[in-house]
């Protein structure tokens, strides 16, 4: 049996960067920090399960403003198109907060800065008690205000999906403009500097956008982040994955996915919604963790994980095949999907 996912995000830091950006994340919770990365990296491997997911990722919007070619929404109905209400999130965090929950992420199939509660959102989990609040955004909505009060609210990582520079951007996040982008990446920076906050800045980008100089892309966005990273093109138009049979996803020992309206998820990768465990207002997380999320790890390390109609179809359990990527003077081998296309 596989006993974890091989990496498919490649970060562009070099040792002494890394460091820097580990000790950033982890200020001021060191202890609890470097306990969740052991439980992350080793219980997936020895089948322990966590008394608490230690992620969860939590969809306050299922809405998105853009019409990426490369996402999954251009090519599938995702079901939700809403917003999350307030006491619904709020039922969900303080509970997470009482289970001591170290990273909940703002992230899944949508925007999350366009609920126009994000800010107090982001407060109320901090005063929760949840030790990492974590934002993937598109960036499309970042002003000054909205990015002082994320700040000051005490956002820990914000992830900017900022795919190529120029022409390549824009083809890509559409209707985003590149200049515009770079300036609300900018903002981030300046006004996290500005407060002296704790905010880690990452940006991502899809390999293609970025293959023909990606030093071009890697150096400019140092100037202006902490950590630099990118992943390899996904075609939802087009291909399929051929699936590791043998493969035991660790993130049903690391999280779980709650959608916007409620609905429980055994990860993010579920784009469609075709297996829904169950909803908040039937079971609580922790109920969702040890029972609904429980049957699934049955599944996998029964070896039955490909009745799974979702795990069959997801690109983590796929295989994966080496590259050779060069960036720059350097060369590095990293990884990329086998697929049948």
């Amino acid at each position: 049996m596989r006993k974890s996912e091989t990496n498919v995000q490649f970060s562009c830091e070099n040792f002494p960067e890394y460091v820097k950006n580990e000790l950033r994340r982890s200020r001021g919770k060191r202890f609890a920090y470097l306990k969740n990365r052991y439980q992350w990296t080793t219980y997936p491997k020895k089948r322990i399960v966590p008394p608490f997911p230690l992620n969860i990722d939590i969809e306050v919007s299922s809405k998105c403003q853009l019409v990426c070619e490369h996402c999954f929404r251009q090519y599938m109905d995702i079901v939700e198109n809403d917003l999350m209400p307030l006491k619904m999130y709020k039922k969900i965090v303080a509970e997470c907060g009482e289970h001591g929950l170290f990273t909940l992420k703002f992230s899944m199939r949508g925007e999350p800065l366009l609920h126009p509660d994000i800010v107090e959102m982001v407060d109320f989990a901090k005063k929760s008690g949840v030790k990492e609040v974590w934002i993937n955004t598109n960036g499309g909505m970042i002003t000054e205000e909205l990015a002082r009060g994320l700040m000051q609210a005490g956002v820990d990582w914000i992830t900017m999906s900022f795919d190529g520079l120029g022409e390549h951007y824009e083809r890509v996040r559409k209707p985003l403009k590149y200049e515009e982008s770079l300036a609300k990446l900018k903002v981030l920076r300046r006004v996290r500097d500005e407060l002296g906050a704790n905010t880690l800045l990452n940006v991502q980008s899809i390999w293609s956008a970025i293959e023909h100089d990606p030093m071009e892309y890697v150096t400019l966005m140092k100037s202006i982040v902490d950590r630099v990273a990118y992943n390899p093109d996904m075609h939802f138009d087009k291909t399929t994955c051929v699936q590791d049979p043998h493969f035991v996803c660790p993130r049903l020992w690391q999280r779980l996915c709650i959608t916007s309206r409620g609905n429980y998820l055994k990860c993010p990768s579920d784009f469609q919604m075709r297996e829904v465990l169950g909803n908040v207002e039937e079971y609580g997380v922790k109920q969702a963790w040890d029972t609904l999320q429980g049957r699934q790890r049955e599944l996998h390390v029964g070896a039955r994980r490909l009745e799974s109609e979702v795990c069959g179809d997801c690109h983590h359990g796929a295989i994966k095949k080496k590259v050779d990527v060069k960036i720059g003077n350097k060369t590095r081998t990293d990884a990329t999907y086998v697929s049948k296309d």
